[in-house]
């Protein structure tokens, strides 16, 4: 419901009624996140500070004196810091190389970036398993240049955890980035050109500058997210590779150490919320209602660059002046240097689909690349596998109802979030968003005590639960941009000719934000198919998703039909992302007929 504040965003209105309305708008996914999420992590808390039934410290002074416990935590530190700095280096001439395209081929760019975000973090884990063996294509390329003498060890250690993390967060900040350095004025760098100032030297007094929003946002996505992340670790690491996620899970399904469990939870859990609390600002800028002015962004980032960020004033200082034949063979280089880091990155996140599609097709008996034949005998397999159908079933209908669950209370917060100013504003925001910071492992132990002794747990309510609770955040993300995007003169103009407030959301604003409701449903959609984490938890004989069936074939078998699953999985995902194209081709076509009309 939305009334007539939507003809006049942030309208200040005393009325009681005015007040009420993004409460009623928040009600639906405040209470379901009070219920599933902060109820259950609160109650992980309070489990942390008891021992045999009785309140104690006991669980956290055995993790301060445990030396193990600390290298755990300095390697999980040291892994996040690491592969943040990677995917920085990496993402920034990606996303600068993306900036400087044309609206057209930003998009196609943005497209091949998003594609292995969207993607099963399984199925692209599973590729690298078999890029990085002894007898995969990487150790056999480097075998035929004659850079190696024998196979390298990449994988089941620390290189195929480091390279895999990096392909899989390397998403997450390219996105910042792009974001804040499309917003670059490119007038400014070419003015800077103007008075004399190399090319290198305007990009590191100008550019580089503005675009610090986007690195610490970046960075601090990168990092939380690297703290936590289970998966990848698990399947590509070995004993040197152990993490707090996976003591975490080690404690709870093995071992039944639940208090020592639910202690390592809450420290990881309060490590990353403190973290995010320290960057809200940077985090929440997507509720900033003020323009963004590319001089102004300039003018703040250089004019607190000596304050804030002394070591860039030292590396621009380091190369202006003195280093002008630096500078100079710089500008030289600048381009095709930047052309070959763009495309190595690109090709650094498709190179598992080249892998993973030619797998589904071989003939091969047993996992082997390139295959020997070509049939479709692993298409077979799978279809006559019921408990792979069964899988695929669960999957299909579960994360397909959360994330109807997921746009039906996502929607009105994103419209109470925008149209609507209150003085609790940014921290709803920050905890409708925060189930994309806190690690999933957390949140499914969580769940997992709370539920405990209860008929859910196995359950596909379970599921469907979860499964939203990690899909509305992506929802509302989604949906708050789309929101900030929209141009509201045609709900101006049914509210002047006397649309009432529902009439206009739904013959207007809706059919207009179709597309962005399209995005939204399939980042929630692909959120749930695609999750490992809760399934270990929640799982039971009758509540089986498809990724617990992929998981335990990685770990235990790694054959083909992983790859005929991933084959299947990008048909789908590109079936619809087509759909997604033609309803936003259809709006599009639609909102000039729609203003000759009116």
């Amino acid at each position: 419901m939305v009334d007539a504040s939507l003809a006049m965003p942030h309208r200040r209105d005393t009325s009681g009624w005015a007040r009420l309305v993004p409460i009623l708008l928040l009600l639906p996914i405040v209470i379901l996140f009070s219920v599933g999420y902060v109820v259950p992590l609160a109650q992980l808390v309070l489990k942390s500070l008891q021992h045999d039934g009785a309140w104690s410290l006991n669980s956290y002074i055995e993790i301060a004196n445990s030396p193990a416990f600390l290298w755990i935590v300095l390697r999980t530190i040291a892994l996040a810091a690491t592969v943040t700095i990677v995917c920085l280096l990496i993402a920034y001439p990606l996303a600068y190389a993306i900036s400087k395209c044309s609206p057209r081929a930003a998009s196609l760019l943005l497209l091949i970036v998003t594609l292995p975000y969207l993607t099963s973090v399984l199925i692209r884990t599973y590729a690298w398993i078999v890029l990085l063996s002894p007898n995969g294509p990487i150790n056999q390329l480097f075998l035929r240049l004659g850079l190696i003498s024998e196979p390298l060890q990449m994988v089941f250690n620390s290189v195929g955890v480091y390279v895999g993390m990096v392909q899989v967060q390397l998403p997450l900040m390219v996105f910042p980035l792009y974001a804040v350095l499309a917003r670059v004025d490119p007038s400014l760098a070419k003015a800077a050109q103007s008075l004399g100032s190399p090319p290198t030297d305007a990009f590191l007094r100008v550019t580089l500058p503005a675009s610090i929003p986007g690195v610490i946002s970046g960075c601090t996505l990168v990092f939380l997210s690297s703290l936590g992340f289970y998966i990848t670790p698990e399947l590509l690491g070995g004993p040197d590779s152990y993490l707090i996620a996976q003591g975490i899970s080690l404690r709870v399904l093995i071992l039944g150490n639940f208090d020592e469990a639910a202690a390592q939870s809450s420290i990881l859990m309060f490590a990353v919320i403190a973290v995010f609390l320290i960057f809200r600002q940077r985090i929440a800028e997507e509720l900033d209602d003020r323009p963004h002015n590319n001089i102004s962004l300039v003018g703040k980032s250089t004019s607190g660059l000596s304050a804030r960020w002394p070591i860039l004033v030292r590396l621009t200082a380091v190369l202006h002046g003195p280093s002008t034949r630096l500078h100079e063979a710089l500008t030289v280089a600048r381009r095709p240097a930047l052309y070959v880091s763009a495309g190595l990155t690109l090709l650094f996140l498709v190179l598992p689909f080249v892998v993973v599609i030619p797998l589904a097709f071989s003939d091969a008996p047993y996992l082997t690349f390139p295959p020997p034949a070509y049939s479709l005998r692993w298409f077979s397999s799978l279809l006559k596998n019921t408990q792979w159908l069964d899988a695929l079933s669960f999957s299909l209908r579960w994360a397909g109802l959360s994330a109807l669950l997921s746009v039906a209370i996502g929607v009105p917060a994103a419209f109470a979030l925008v149209r609507y100013r209150f003085s609790a504003r940014v921290p709803v925001y920050l905890l409708l968003i925060s189930p994309l910071i806190v690690p999933h492992v957390v949140i499914a132990v969580s769940l997992f005590f709370a539920l405990a002794g209860s008929s859910l747990i196995g359950n596909p309510l379970a599921f469907a639960l979860s499964y939203t609770i990690i899909g509305a955040p992506y929802t509302v993300v989604v949906m708050i941009a789309g929101l900030k995007r929209f141009n509201r003169t045609l709900e101006l103009a049914a509210a002047s000719l006397g649309s009432s407030p529902l009439v206009t959301l739904r013959t207007v604003t809706l059919p207009l934000l179709l597309p962005t409701l399209a995005s939204a449903a399939l980042f929630a959609f692909i959120v749930g198919f695609d999750d490992v984490v809760f399934g270990l938890f929640l799982s039971g004989p009758t509540a089986t998703p498809l990724p617990m069936r992929m998981w335990d074939n990685i770990r235990l078998e790694i054959s083909p039909q992983i790859a005929v699953i991933a084959v299947l999985f990008l048909i789908v995902l590109a079936l619809l992302m087509l759909l997604r194209l033609f309803v936003g081709a259809v709006v599009q076509g639609r909102r000039p007929q729609e203003s000759l009309h009116r």
